[in-house]
């Protein structure tokens, strides 16, 4: 009984902390204009939301985000992390907004 007891808090303790990783991740849907980087720059480009500029990971989604939307009010859904000083933006989805 008591190791089934283990076992299941163990458990419970494995989802939380995937919860908690999931949420600490920072994922975030942002709505600004997107400027494509220079290419021999770190980011594939850059949004303007209000004051605050995020730069966009320069993977696949963000240099599609770069391409398609340069100079486009684009709602990104991603994950966004502080990295030196910088709010980085690594896109899973984006759409233009009218």
């Amino acid at each position: 009984m008591l190791r089934r007891a283990a076992w299941v808090a163990l458990a419970i303790g494995l989802v939380g902390l995937a919860f908690a990783r999931t949420a600490s991740a920072g994922e975030q849907t942002i709505t600004g204009i997107v400027r494509a980087a220079a290419p021999d720059a770190p980011e594939a480009a850059t949004v303007r939301v209000g004051d605050a500029v995020y730069k966009v990971t320069k993977d696949d989604n963000g240099r599609k985000v770069a391409t398609e939307a340069n100079g486009k009010k684009t709602e990104i859904k991603g994950t966004v992390e502080d990295k030196d000083g910088a709010k980085w933006i690594t896109v899973l989805g984006a759409k233009l907004v009218e």
